[in-house]
This record gives C-alpha cells, structure tokens and sequence, in this order.
C-alpha cells in the first residue's frame, strides 16, 4: 500500500504535465475561419455550415450576415455570428453565445472546464460586481498569437447572482467563482464567448 501512495504524487504530476502539454501554442482562427477573410474565402471555408442571417446585423463598427447555428461546445449549443469589419468587409471577430434560461452558471463552470482543458489555464481573470444599473460581469480570457478568447458571463437584471459560500475560507490564490454560489432566486442572462484576432487592440481590454 505505501507503494502505491508513493505512486499517486508521481501519477498526478503526469496527468498535470499531460494537460499542460495539449495546450495549443497558438490558435490562427475559429475553425476553419481566419481572421481577415472576406465573405466569399469565409463561405469557401465553411461550406455548408454558413448560413445567411435575415439581413445585416450591426454591431457598432462591425456587422454579421453569415452564422454558423448549432455550435456544440462542452454539450452546450451556441448559434456563431461570423462579424465582419464595417470598413473592410472583412472578418474580425466570431461572437457566440447563450441568453436567458440557457445561460445559467452550471452551463459556464462546464464552458470554463472545457476551455481550460482545450486552452490551459487562463491569462486573465475578471470579476466586476454590479453596481450603478451596470450588469454582473465575469470573464475570462485566453491569449494567443493570431487569436484572443474571451468567456463573458452577464446577469442584466439582478442586482447578485452568485452569493459568496460562508465555509469557504480565504485564499488569494484560488479563482473567485470557485468560492461563490448561485442564489437560487435569481437568474443569469447571457453567457458570451468571442474568438477575434489579437491584433484588434480595441476588442480585447482587459479588465476594464
């Protein structure tokens, strides 16, 4: 038996070297996509994924004609809105995401398992409590060359929805949701999830 403890330190110093490991170095766009394309290359890439919106949908200095709809991520389904810069008519940002009864925290705490096990750990964590009409704002965000990702999650119409858990002694290095808990009362709005070129400065703020 003290064999086999011995083992076990061993065996999770793999598992962990291992996860660490299968992080991509760099991601050069969403899919198939790449960043810069234009409407027809991005048609081309995605065959018959791509779908056109009924009309053009404006997103301040961007726009979205093309989705991609059934997107399955960690057993969640998002619609993918392909936005295309207003001025060049080409793609910078790929916005997905999930509203009202979908985005609960349950369907988050899976989305971030699945993307630090796809990405590795975060490059930034962001937790901006409401205040002022403002929404709960949570996000994380992974960094990479050619691509930025960012994990929003937005609660619009409560002025709380996770209470901090009473047994949950502190330490500063443990991430915030994990010592939080849902208020069963209220309900999240809208979970995000944006995949855009690093170069685009103006999209990717920190924790502003």
């Amino acid at each position: 038996m003290s064999r086999l403890l011995g083992l076990v330190p061993a065996l999770l110093l793999l598992v962990s070297a291992a996860k660490a490991q299968a992080a991509p170095s760099d991601l050069p766009g969403w899919g198939a996509a790449r960043w810069g394309m234009e409407r027809s290359a991005l048609e081309a890439a995605l065959g018959t994924l791509a779908s056109p919106l009924p009309g053009r949908w404006l997103y301040g200095g961007a726009y979205a004609d093309l989705a991609v709809v059934d997107v399955v991520m960690a057993e969640l389904t998002f619609t993918a809105y392909l936005q295309m810069d207003a001025e060049t008519d080409r793609l910078r940002q790929v916005l997905m995401e999930r509203r009202r009864v979908g985005a609960t925290p349950a369907a988050f705490e899976r989305l971030v398992e699945f993307l630090e096990e796809t990405y590795g750990p975060p490059t930034l964590e962001c937790a901006q409590a409401k205040r002022g009409g403002t929404p709960l704002d949570y996000r994380l965000i992974w960094r990479f060359p050619t691509t930025t990702v960012h994990l929003k999650f937005l609660d619009f119409s409560t002025t709380a929805a996770f209470g901090r858990d009473p047994q949950a002694g502190h330490d500063p290095l443990r991430p915030e949701r994990e010592v939080r808990r849902n208020l069963r009362r209220f309900f999240p709005r809208r979970i995000l999830l944006r995949f855009h070129d690093a170069q685009e400065n103006d999209l990717d703020r920190g924790c502003e």
